[in-house]
């Protein structure tokens, strides 16, 4: 009498749906990462309607413990940095230069060329822009296989008189 095998269809077809819902989470973990394009026209939209004028409040949260975040209030007259606080004291004007719209586009710009290197650990990015102005709402960084992160949240700009 042979042996009835029949049962074995139900592994093979559980394996299967298995690797077809393992590929679903990594193709849509992929099309969720930040790409240079999607930097590019966000800075560009930034550039062209972007407020010259404006308050920035963010704040930054490094690390997955349970860390205070860091939060920054800047004002930005006509392009230029005029005054920085962090966790409500005031920065340095050296520090300037390390705040703003623009200043947060170049620290992802750098982000994402150190995750380009080779030999670099696979690291994940993703970002929010605002779709009228290109500003950035929202970025996260994190590095597989260990704890280093790095989130930004901004809150809505606030523009300022031109004077």
């Amino acid at each position: 009498m042979p042996k009835n095998r029949s049962w074995l269809w139900y592994f093979f077809v559980l394996a299967g749906l298995a690797v077809v819902a393992m590929g679903s989470l990594v193709a849509y973990n992929l099309s969720q990462q930040l790409t240079k394009d999607q930097l590019a026209a966000a800075r560009a939209l930034w550039k062209e309607k972007g407020p010259k004028s404006y308050q920035l409040t963010y704040k930054i949260k490094i690390g997955v413990e349970f860390r205070q975040p860091d939060y920054y209030v800047v004002r930005v007259r006509n392009g230029d940095v005029v005054s920085s606080t962090r966790n409500e004291r005031p920065e340095e004007k050296r520090l300037f230069a390390e705040r703003g719209m623009d200043a947060i586009f170049d620290w992802i710009a750098e982000f994402q060329e150190l995750a380009a290197k080779p030999k670099e650990p696979r690291t994940f990015m993703r970002a929010l822009f605002d779709p009228e102005t290109g500003a950035v709402r929202w970025y996260v960084r994190s590095v597989a296989g260990g704890s280093e992160r790095l989130e930004i949240t901004v809150e809505p700009l606030e523009p300022l008189d031109e004077s």
